[in-house]
């Protein structure tokens, strides 16, 4: 099981910059570059925001601020949980996992179509697995790395062995509109997972695509008299739909709680959830599928 990078606490080596601090402490070592006898005229002089040697202090700090923010970026460039971009490949690279395409370039268009890579969280997670694939026993994450080497399309895993010596990989396809998966991709992840340097001699493998459950969510928002609606509905709209997105992942089932916290922000009295009535339950092989996504102002009270 992989460590869950959101359950740890921020590093220690990640300061808190805090300017009001920095600015207090900066300004009590320049009163004391002075004679004592001076110091509380200069004291008096640092609290009138007018005066040059203050805007100079302030400057001073704020530069300072910025060292110490880009000293906490090149700290986080180094950790597998924040690193990002090219930061995060010279990692994967450590792991002997490159970022996988998605899509290819296609230099016939105008203009020209880039490349779609592997998302960040994505190429993460395989990451995390490197370790899992040198294992010659055939552990469930050692099955999700090479199913995930496989291809950049395949955007999640799951792996169960419904009896003894079977295994079944279930497989969602990250550039399917609703996350089924081709049958070329199936034949692509099989040939990877089933190789005679990857498979234990004794197990059967079975690749199949995610069974994909549609649903909708419908609901209506009653809202105060003072906010603004379109603000209100926009910021609504927002979080749920990150939320259906975050779900698509295999055996991730959809909580009418969560979309109830989704909508529920500053400003809404009471949420009305039409769609879905209950719990969108789903197993490990199953991945759902948000087919669309209404929500209204019901009224104001």
């Amino acid at each position: 099981m992989s460590v869950d990078f959101s359950q740890l606490i921020q590093p220690d080596i990640i300061e808190e910059i805090d300017f009001e601090a920095l600015y207090t402490e900066r300004k009590e070592a320049l009163i004391q570059l002075w004679p004592s006898e001076e110091q509380p005229s200069i004291r008096q002089t640092l609290t009138r925001e007018s005066e040059p040697l203050v805007k100079l202090v302030q400057e001073n700090c704020y530069r300072e601020m910025i060292l110490r923010n880009r000293i906490n970026q090149a700290a986080r460039a180094l950790l597998l949980a924040y690193a990002t971009k090219n930061d995060l490949d010279q990692l994967g690279a450590n792991f002997n996992v490159k970022r996988l395409v998605v899509s290819p370039a296609d230099n016939s268009t105008t203009p020209p179509t880039e490349a779609v890579m592997e998302s960040d969280d994505a190429f993460r997670e395989r990451i995390q697995l490197a370790f899992d694939t040198l294992s010659v026993a055939g552990p469930e994450a050692a099955y999700k790395k090479f199913a995930r080497d496989a291809d950049g399309r395949v955007g999640d895993v799951s792996v169960v062995s419904p009896q003894p010596a079977y295994v079944t990989l279930t497989i969602l396809q990250a550039d399917s509109l609703t996350g089924a998966a081709s049958p070329e991709l199936i034949q692509i992840v099989t040939n990877a997972v089933t190789a005679e340097d990857v498979r234990p001699i004794g197990d059967r493998v079975t690749v199949q695509s995610a069974s994909i459950v549609n649903y909708a969510i419908n609901a209506k928002l009653y809202i105060g008299k003072d906010p603004e609606a379109a603000t209100l509905l926009q910021q609504a709209m927002a979080n749920v739909t990150a939320y259906a997105t975050k779900q698509k992942r295999l055996g991730r089932s959809i909580r009418i709680s969560a979309i109830y916290a989704a909508l529920h922000i500053n400003g809404v009295n009471r949420v009305e959830l039409i769609s879905p009535l209950t719990d969108v339950v789903l197993t490990p092989e199953q991945a759902s599928y948000c087919t669309n996504i209404s929500v209204t102002i019901g009224g104001v009270e």
